[in-house]
């Protein structure tokens, strides 16, 4: 036997020598890489989030995609949203050239996040592009039942209310991704997928006020506290989350009486508005601002 064939069969006898005494599986160590990642997130450790993410990619238990949703999450969280987009960013543009199925849920993850970023900044042609992109490739690999996805709808929608661009298909759209939301809900009730759903409605309604579309306003933020009544009967919950979301209800409703005339109905809801602690806060005065400003 040659030294090569020797060499070979060695290299071989090593190979199955690890997997019979339990080395573990390329799955195996992308489970352990997501179970460390999912115990740094339940501990808002969000600089351990940063190296654990550059020293699992680097051994190539996570892929690009995942570990720049990571990154641009911990950097979202420390307050330092520039880096939070640039690493959404590349998370975005990995997984549009990604064949692996697996990064879809990071992928559409990012482009949420990402297209909230460029949206609050008034980039709405290219979120509605980025967006789109992600919606079409999502749900061509049937990844299109998420929270993200359909955040990504809502995104869209909103986008085309404040440039004008609204389209009977456009505001379809809206309705559709506030019944999926609504199905998650209904079947899944979790505390996620409720404050998922919330979330989408307060979108909605935050942009129709904006593009003084004030019917859809009210539309939105009726279905919002319905969902958010529902949501408050549940064991356990933040008084604080449910006060900021009540306060936003109260405020968007507030502004879309005023902008229908019915005043009177504005004047209650801004004074329910008033009595909530959200009232106080730096973005409840901005809000209050701009229901004020509504008189002038």
């Amino acid at each position: 036997m040659s030294m090569k064939r020797n060499s070979i069969l060695a290299a071989a006898i090593v190979v199955l020598l690890t997997v019979a005494c339990g080395g573990p599986s390329v799955r195996e160590k992308k489970q352990k890489a997501n179970a460390q990642l999912e115990a740094v997130y339940n501990s808002k450790d969000y600089q351990r989030m940063l190296s654990l993410a550059d020293s699992l990619e680097k051994v190539g238990d996570l892929s690009t995609v995942k570990a720049n949703y990571w990154r641009g999450y911990a950097y979202d969280h420390m307050k330092k949203k520039d880096l939070a987009e640039k690493y959404w960013k590349i998370s975005v543009a990995a997984g549009e050239a990604s064949e692996d199925v697996e990064d879809n849920i990071e992928y559409a993850k990012s482009a949420s996040r990402l297209a909230n970023i460029m949206c609050v900044r008034g980039d709405y042609d290219e979120t509605m592009k980025m967006a789109q992109t992600a919606v079409d490739r999502l749900k061509t690999q049937k990844c299109d039942t998420t929270s993200d996805y359909m955040n990504l709808l809502i995104y869209i929608g909103c986008c085309q209310v404040v440039t004008g661009q609204q389209t009977d298909k456009s505001r379809h759209g809206l309705y559709c991704a506030y019944d999926k939301h609504l199905e998650n809900v209904r079947k899944k009730h979790t505390d996620g997928v409720y404050k998922d759903a919330i979330a989408g409605l307060i979108t909605v309604a935050y942009y129709c006020v904006k593009a003084h579309k004030y019917e859809e306003a009210l539309y939105y933020t009726r279905h919002f506290g319905e969902l958010l009544g529902e949501y408050e009967l549940r064991p356990g919950i933040s008084e604080e989350y449910v006060d900021r979301q009540l306060g936003r209800y109260d405020i968007y409703k507030a502004q879309a009486l005023k902008g229908l005339g019915r005043n009177q109905e504005a004047a209650e809801t801004f004074k329910a508005f008033q009595a909530t602690q959200f009232s106080k806060s730096s973005e409840g005065k901005g809000l209050a601002e701009n229901y004020l400003k509504m008189d002038l």
